[in-house]
């Protein structure tokens, strides 16, 4: 547990160091206040809410996440630490778990800047307190998954570019199509697409309704990428 504890800080002091991470933060906070304005959450005459923000945020994230998450092992093997880690005395769960708990905690730390906007919602309005915590539990799930995925994609190449794309175009592909077929198809397609939309998933969330069997997907999937990533870390003692 030490060792993991001190992987995590390393890698989330390395996070608030470089400008990566600031620039990563910076945009989030951007795209999500430019939703505000286009979906008019706070325009008189109407209910002040933030769903129309959180219907689209999963969609940034797939864009987003994998940013924060794509110098977490591929600048260990850019810069030849990896072989340091590997002879260290931490085993590679250990590295892992620590890596992504760091990715995890900056993206939650990205995440509740946007709780400025639930201010506004006070300042304009009575907001639905049970829908907004519902949505927020439903993205930081989001976050635990696409985390993961993102640390899978970036254990996978030395360079954090290509890092990136192994994550973010996967991502974008599963939340698009997912959430585009669903409503084009009938019959057992429909009922195994309806098991993977992250984005319809998350809707339910954004309703107010937190369903165990959402919950287990966001967490057991998120559970399947760690996995695979330390068999990926693994694998290069045997190279």
């Amino acid at each position: 547990m030490r060792n993991t504890v001190a992987i995590m800080q390393r890698e989330l002091l390395s996070l608030f160091c470089s400008p990566i991470g600031y620039i990563t933060i910076a945009g989030f906070l951007l795209v999500t206040g430019v939703l505000v304005l286009a979906t008019e959450s706070f325009a008189p005459g109407k209910p002040a809410n933030l769903r129309g923000v959180f219907y689209w945020t999963p969609f940034v994230l797939t864009i987003i996440i994998p940013a924060i998450s794509m110098r977490t092992i591929s600048e260990e093997y850019r810069n030849g630490t990896i072989e340091t880690l590997m002879t260290a005395p931490i085993t590679d769960l250990e590295l892992v778990v620590g890596k992504y708990l760091a990715a995890l905690v900056f993206y939650i730390i990205m995440l509740a800047a946007t709780l400025v906007y639930v201010v506004l919602l006070v300042v304009f309005g009575n907001p639905d307190w049970g829908a907004a915590l519902s949505a927020y539990v439903g993205l930081l799930l989001i976050g635990v998954m696409f985390t993961a995925f993102g640390l899978l994609a970036s254990s996978l190449t030395r360079n954090q570019i290509v890092a990136w794309m192994l994550a973010a175009v996967p991502l974008m592909l599963f939340a698009w199509f997912a959430f585009y077929i669903v409503r084009q198809v009938e019959g057992w397609l429909r009922v195994v697409f309806q098991q993977i939309n992250v984005v319809g998933r998350f809707e339910q969330f954004n309703r107010g309704w937190i369903t165990s069997d959402s919950v287990v997907f966001f967490l057991g999937t998120a559970l399947l990428f760690l996995f695979l990533t330390v068999k990926v870390v693994e694998s290069r003692r045997w190279r």
